[in-house]
């Protein structure tokens, strides 16, 4: 299943936007806000590349339908970053630490600039390989993809506002 998403953000340019996306405080109150325990296992930068690889933990309710189907156990996930910092062009993918030779997630994620601004481009695949379930899990993947990018934007706006004191 396909996924693309695309957000504006105003009145900012192209490196100031990567600023705020790669900045370790923003990532940590995205985090927050989403409810996501992150950790950063890995963050490389260089004038050509940077890399980051982060585990999420979500907090979820324990009756939810997320939080009955894992039971006791921890989901988690590690999202691998590899972001051309020339291009402006980055590859992405996340490895969930449950079933994860079932479930393949990954894309790409484009900062253009835009007449407003900044334009985010998100693009992705998500494939899980689960007899009679797979494409109820795609579903439910994308849902989740989709609801954390249109919070993070929010916050993105704001932080942004924040930061040039209006």
């Amino acid at each position: 299943m396909k996924v693309a998403i695309e957000h504006v953000f105003g009145s900012i340019t192209c490196p100031e936007y990567e600023d705020v996306y790669f900045d370790e405080s923003f990532n940590a109150a995205v985090g927050d806000a989403l409810e996501l325990g992150r950790k950063l296992l890995r963050l490389d930068r260089s004038a050509e590349r940077i890399v980051r690889h982060v585990c999420y933990e979500p907090k979820r309710d324990p009756d939810s339908p997320a939080g009955q189907a894992f039971g006791s156990s921890r989901a988690s996930f590690i999202e691998e970053l590899d972001y051309d910092v020339r291009a402006r062009r980055g590859r992405w993918k996340t490895i969930p630490n449950m079933f994860p030779e079932r479930v393949r997630n990954a894309g790409t994620i484009e900062i253009v600039e835009a007449p407003e601004g900044v334009r985010r481009i998100v693009r992705g695949e998500v494939k899980v390989s689960m007899f009679g379930f797979g494409g109820i899990i795609e579903r439910m993947i994308v849902a989740e993809i989709e609801k954390s990018y249109a919070s993070t934007a929010k916050l993105t706006t704001e932080w942004i506002a924040n930061r040039r004191g209006s």
